[in-house]
């Protein structure tokens, strides 16, 4: 069964596999747009967060941008699996397991054939700079929201408590 999930999830990932995927996204953005002539505000936390961000890092949607759909190809889903699905980036995780130290010598054998991803090739991701700004939605409802959000300390800071 181990084997079976390892080959699941480090499969190469075939012509039908991003065709089936893209499908699933556009179907997914149709339906929030569908979604969204009923309930206006659900679109509320991603735009703060686009306006807060702009399209970077926590700014970028949800759901991706509709232009890119076309864009997810095979070649594409190969390389993140490449890319991110590694044994050094992996966490195996057991319940129930009556033998440890079998099980750990199982995930060995299975998994260390495949080699680790060089450390200089991970890619950067840009720091969220918050950027603030103004987003209007004018709606027929009688609803008015309004959402003050302004630039904090991290949730590391000595600052939080205070702020």
């Amino acid at each position: 069964m181990f084997q079976m999930m390892v080959d699941i999830a480090l499969e190469p990932r075939s012509v039908m596999a991003a065709n089936v995927a893209r499908s699933k996204n556009a179907k997914t953005h149709d339906l929030h747009n569908h979604m969204l002539k009923h309930d206006p505000s659900a679109d509320q936390m991603e735009n703060l967060l686009r306006t807060a961000f702009g399209y970077n890092s926590l700014g970028m949607p949800r759901y991706g941008r509709v232009e890119n759909i076309g864009n997810l190809d095979a070649r594409c889903l190969q390389q993140f699996i490449m890319d991110n699905i590694t044994p050094g980036k992996c966490l195996i995780v057991a319940n129930g397991i009556k033998n440890h130290n079998e099980f750990v010598q199982l995930v060995r054998e299975r998994l260390g054939d495949y080699p680790a991803l060089p450390e200089h090739e991970y890619m950067h991701r840009a720091d969220s700079v918050y950027i603030g700004g103004e987003m209007r939605t004018w709606t027929e409802t009688p609803d008015t929201n309004i959402s003050l959000v302004f630039e904090s300390a991290e949730w590391t800071s000595p600052d939080m408590v205070a702020f």
